[in-house]
């Protein structure tokens, strides 16, 4: 939607399972004026057929609905544009993962690259970073502390809910494994990329 409010004659399509997410996509860019030009598709991304390519194509924080790093830049890529940009966001390890981490996680060490990997994984791709934009710690706190934090006061404001105690529970665990965990063990990039 930045995007859209940016460039007046720009049109977008938006790409989710979630028939939630969607609804919140409509109420938003209606909100700011912008649903006349944002089409939204309730299907999985990696089977999503554009009518044409695009100048811009984003996948933040949700590679993992084409398999990872890798098949977004694969299957995300190929919308894009000869000239144009793909910009992905993905985890990576700051630091060499401790037992904690991944345990909080559910991860293995060879689930997540070094940036330094991330770069790499991108070149034999096919694709160069032209900028990148790593989160400092302060940032992803305030993301683990927004979506935690909602999720509670929801949990909160709604206490007869049939979901409440266990919206409470999910943002005390995620929390607990966050701070406990991997805080300052995970990173996060956005990758502002272009074919080679």
């Amino acid at each position: 939607m930045q995007a859209l409010a940016h460039y007046p004659d720009g049109h977008a399509d938006g790409v989710d399972l979630s028939p939630y997410a969607l609804e919140r996509a409509a109420e938003a860019a209606a909100e700011r004026g912008l649903a006349d030009r944002l089409t939204l598709h309730e299907r999985d991304a990696r089977s999503y057929v554009p009518d044409g390519d695009y100048d811009l194509v984003l996948c933040v924080g949700s590679t993992h609905a084409f398999g990872g790093f890798g098949g977004a830049l694969e299957l995300a890529g190929r919308h894009v544009n000869p000239d144009g940009i793909l910009m992905v966001g993905e985890g990576f390890w700051q630091v060499p993962p401790t037992p904690d981490a991944l345990a909080a996680l559910g991860a293995k060490p060879d689930d997540h690259a070094d940036l330094a990997g991330l770069v790499d994984a991108a070149g034999q791709a096919g694709w160069a970073p032209v900028y990148a934009h790593v989160s400092d710690t302060a940032e992803w706190d305030d993301y683990e502390w927004s979506w935690t934090g909602s999720l509670t006061e929801w949990a909160l404001d709604n206490p007869g809910h049939p979901d409440a105690a266990g919206a409470l529970t999910a943002a005390r665990e995620h929390r607990d494994q966050w701070l406990r965990g991997y805080r300052n063990m995970l990173g996060f990039v956005t990758f502002v990329l272009r074919r080679i």
